[in-house]
């Protein structure tokens, strides 16, 4: 009875300071990316993936101070017909980088009723 209390307990202890954990509001995380030239990563996604630029816009990425921001692409790139689909950041003009991909693109359902918003 008491190593099972024990075990209960350590449990406890285990879950409460995973989830404090996970109740950060924000942090840094790392993944490994696969970063080259903008040409090179149009030639393995255009070229030999057959994915397109599909949408485009501005972002903003962590310096590598970890402090301060940087102005950054990001594109993604989708082959309609594989269904395959690429997150490019390209941080300057020598340097982009592969942040994700994946299969099975589909778009998302619109909401069936519009919603009314305003930025103010």
């Amino acid at each position: 009875m008491k190593k099972i209390f024990s075990t209960f307990i350590l449990s406890l202890v285990m879950t409460t300071s995973a989830y404090a954990e996970h109740e950060k509001f924000n942090y840094n995380s790392q993944k490994p990316v696969s970063c080259t030239t903008p040409d090179r990563v149009r030639y393995i996604l255009g070229d030999q993936l057959g994915e397109m630029p599909y949408m485009q816009g501005d972002g903003v990425s962590a310096a590598t101070d970890g402090k301060s921001f940087i102005k950054t692409n990001l594109i993604i790139a989708i082959n309609l017909e594989t269904k395959t689909f690429s997150v490019v950041e390209i941080i300057n003009d020598g340097l982009a980088c592969i942040i994700g991909g994946g299969k099975n693109f589909r778009f998302n359902k619109p909401p069936q009723q519009k919603i009314n918003t305003s930025l103010e």
